[in-house]
């Protein structure tokens, strides 16, 4: 497959933001998930205030990319975003007229184009692309016909996982919504419904670290979890990288199938707080407590108690040094506990509602596997021959 320079097909645009009035939406490099805008993480910027990257203006059918090395993230501007500022670590780009979108866009997306680019990447501390690297790339020389091909056939396996994102999100907002219905804003408590310290309800066990000194108390036995199998959007823990080995785990601190685990030490106070399932025996270290619910308390309600009233568990942490939330903090802090069969109830219904994100959860991995063989396929000239 021959090939041509990608400058030579596109113009790098977005120029800097003039002065405006009232607010105009900041798109950062961390706001973007991928292709995926995370609509709760934009922020409302004025000229006066807004962050010193906050300088690129785009336009409709205009495409950004992540200049840092080792980060895919990529967006065509649609009229949804025309108003947004971006971000300066974004390269802002304009497709030739003979040049196909959907192929530009799904070339960004592929290792054919982020191999180049992470080997141009320049810079002492963070690196990124500059424009000396950038016109250094190459792209697929095709005639317009197979790019709107490539291009075509790539986007719709796109779609079809954005729209697996999209079926997820309703259903996690689904599970608040029918907690909310039920029991009413918990920092609130609309129906007034019984307060107790949370040690009165459930035992809380604070994790520990095995010492590093002695390489046996590290194998293959039980998962050790850290704040990052917690700090991310699912309900359940995500696997460990780390493991402690039988002898490790009788010096370690664990808990059972049905306990939730909580990030209460952590340098970001968005992240204290924070908790997930686990659904499955787990250890855990010293950043985490483990809140094991007694008879008559309901995992999934305590589950999504924690995440409403995450602001109250925050409270007021401390993040001049680390912030903190200890076992005796929390065990005191006082929620809602309303009857066990009401909690019953919504359990149940969290349970159907997991299980159709099973399903959900499933049929994305099938996708993002087949879109990934089908991009990389497409790049290396294999997808139509």
């Amino acid at each position: 497959m021959t090939s041509m320079k990608l400058s030579n097909c596109v113009d790098i645009v977005g120029g800097a933001v003039s002065p405006f009035s009232g607010k105009r939406f900041y798109l950062s490099t961390g706001t973007l998930k991928g292709d995926i805008i995370d609509e709760s993480e934009l922020v409302e910027v004025t000229y006066d205030n807004r962050p010193s990257r906050a300088n690129v203006n785009v336009s409709v059918g205009d495409i950004i990319f992540a200049k840092m090395k080792s980060t895919i993230k990529v967006l065509r501007i649609t009229s949804k975003e025309q108003n947004f500022i971006v971000s300066t670590g974004f390269y802002a780009i304009r497709p030739h007229s003979d040049v196909d979108s959907d192929f530009i866009v799904q070339y960004l997306l592929s290792d054919a184009f982020n191999v180049q680019k992470d080997k141009y990447c320049t810079g002492a501390t963070q690196k990124a692309l500059t424009n000396t690297g950038f016109a250094k790339i190459d792209v697929p020389k095709l005639s317009l016909d197979s790019q709107r091909q490539i291009g075509y056939t790539l986007s719709l396996a796109a779609s079809a996982i954005r729209k697996r994102y999209e079926q997820l999100a309703i259903l996690d907002k689904l599970e608040i919504d029918s907690f909310v219905e039920m029991f009413g804003d918990p920092l609130i408590n609309p129906h007034g419904w019984e307060k107790c310290a949370l040690g009165s309800k459930c035992d809380i066990v604070t994790g520990n670290t095995p010492p590093r000194a002695n390489p046996n108390y590290y194998g293959d036995f039980l998962e050790w979890i850290k704040s990052d199998n917690i700090n991310t959007n699912g309900t359940y823990l995500t696997t460990a990288v780390e493991y402690l080995s039988e002898e490790g785990a009788a010096r370690g601190r664990f808990v059972d199938k049905g306990s939730i685990l909580m990030t209460c030490i952590a340098g970001s106070l968005s992240c204290i707080g924070n908790v997930a399932i686990a659904d499955r025996r787990v250890a855990f270290n010293q950043q985490i407590n483990a809140i094991v619910p007694r008879d008559g308390i309901e995992t999934n309600f305590l589950y999504f108690l924690f995440r409403l009233t995450k602001s109250y568990i925050q409270g007021d942490v401390n993040m001049s040094l680390k912030g903190i939330v200890n076992k005796g903090k929390l065990s005191a802090m006082s929620f809602i506990f309303p009857p066990t069969e009401l909690q019953k109830e919504y359990s149940e219904k969290v349970e159907l509602i997991e299980g159709q994100k099973k399903l959900l959860k499933r049929s994305l991995s099938y996708l993002k596997e087949t879109y990934q063989a089908t991009l990389q396929k497409a790049f290396n000239g294999e997808l139509f021959q």
